[in-house]
């Protein structure tokens, strides 16, 4: 037949070990719990707990606030947009865009204590293989934006 397993409790009150754990707390934790006061304090200064607390206050209404002014189509179009040109420019080699950034606020200098160049110059200019290969692009990103009207 089986035996019953004896079951043995510890004696003492867990709410007693928790006490007695919360009264050497101040002294392990001595530095952790000073460097603590100063953040809150800070806190206090810069008005922080201040907000805190009236955005606590004002939760329902805050969040009502916050949820009228996003149901906006218009809203709702430039969070869409915003993400999708994240995305086009996590994509974008950042070495082109370094490059376009260098070379346009250099031409800009350069250009600047010149005259205009005239059209046959400008002609020329299209006819390196580089211009062509930006115009390429540049022609589809046209004809894309054109087919998205």
């Amino acid at each position: 037949m089986a035996q019953p397993i004896p079951l043995e409790v510890p004696p003492g009150d867990p709410r007693e070990e928790l006490r007695a754990k919360l009264e050497r707390a101040p002294v392990e934790h001595a530095e952790a719990i000073l460097e603590g006061y100063e953040v809150l304090q800070e806190l206090h200064d810069h008005g922080v707990l201040d907000l805190l607390r009236g955005m606590l206050g004002a939760s329902d209404r805050l969040a009502d606030t916050a949820t009228s002014a996003l149901d906006n189509p218009a809203v709702i179009r430039a969070i869409r947009n915003f993400i999708l040109l994240t995305k086009f420019f996590a994509n974008l080699n950042s070495d082109v865009l370094d490059s376009l950034a260098r070379t346009a606020v250099g031409g800009a200098e350069e250009e600047k204590g010149r005259r205009a160049p005239g059209s046959l110059q400008l002609l020329r200019r299209l006819n390196s293989e580089n211009s062509r290969h930006a115009l390429a692009v540049m022609l589809d990103l046209v004809k894309a934006v054109g087919k998205g009207l």
